[in-house]
């Protein structure tokens, strides 16, 4: 199952950023929803044709889901239900 951290922009300029939203899974990060209107959903992969076209020293790329969602809460429910055929479809590629 994903698990969800939501890191709140601190100091003195924190009103000009958003808040970023981490999907974690198994404890490390695989991916993040985008903080603005409309929030979308990136996922952190592995590169399948590393050697053909891709840069050799980086192992994953990242990857945006069609699906655009109204509040971060849509996001995260949308993530939870679709959670099998998510792991089914990508390799995701977790971050320490």
């Amino acid at each position: 199952m994903f698990t969800f951290k939501t890191e709140k922009s601190t100091g003195r300029y924190c009103s000009f950023y958003p808040d970023h939203h981490h999907i974690k899974l198994k404890k490390k990060q695989v991916g993040n929803i985008g903080g603005e209107f409309p929030h979308k959903i990136r996922l952190q992969v592995k590169k399948k044709d590393i050697n053909e076209n891709g840069n050799p020293n980086c192992e994953w790329k990242w990857i945006t889901l069609k699906r655009e969602s109204n509040s971060v809460e849509d996001a995260k429910q949308f993530l939870k239900d679709n959670f099998a055929e998510i792991i089914e479809k990508f390799e995701l590629y977790p971050l320490e």
